[in-house]
């Protein structure tokens, strides 16, 4: 049993040496920003496949905040952020890692009533047995999210006439008379 403990100890300590600090920052995206909800995700971490695919889950409205990697608030002046390795807590082991954000319009996204944008352009970090701390590193990102069809509703919206109808039948239905 003594055996054991030591080797999965130590399998422990070998996998956390073999592992590199993860920072990460965007650029900037619009000074209106700043104060904003954002996310980072890294495709083949916390089940993320794809950016469609956690595009697909926004659209429906599902919170993706535990399919994340990372979040917090725009900090910058200009709407971005920018997280230190030492300070994020994160880690990666070995191998070639994708990164995205979405960014959100509010503080606090609510489906239905908030946007969101993709920022898909971040690039590809390799992680080698030496490498120490890197970050994923969005920079200006301010044309794409100035782009107003970068953005999409979090959530179903539901159509106007959807709701017109529904009054007007429920209209029709009370205004019914009962004919004997």
């Amino acid at each position: 049993m003594k055996k054991l403990l030591t080797f999965l100890t130590a399998a422990a300590i070998g996998a956390a040496t073999q592992a590199a600090t993860v920072g990460w920052s965007i650029g900037k995206t619009d000074a209106s920003y700043k104060g904003d909800a954002y996310q980072i995700f890294v495709i083949g971490q916390n089940g993320v496949t794809s950016a469609d695919a956690v595009k697909l889950l926004l659209d429906a409205g599902t919170d993706v905040s535990d399919k994340a990697f990372g979040t917090g608030v725009l900090t910058t002046a200009n709407g971005g952020v920018t997280v230190n390795a030492g300070s994020s807590g994160k880690t990666l082991g070995e191998g070639t890692y994708t990164a995205f954000f979405v960014v959100y319009d509010s503080a606090t996204p609510t489906a239905g009533t908030s946007k969101y944008v993709i920022l898909d352009n971040v690039g590809s970090e390799t992680v080698a047995a030496t490498t120490a701390t890197f970050s994923f590193k969005g920079k200006d990102q301010s044309a794409v999210v100035a782009d107003s069809s970068n953005w999409s509703s979090f959530g179903p919206v539901p159509e106007p006439t959807t709701a017109a109808l529904l009054a007007l039948g429920l209209a029709a239905f009370g205004l019914k008379r009962k004919v004997a």
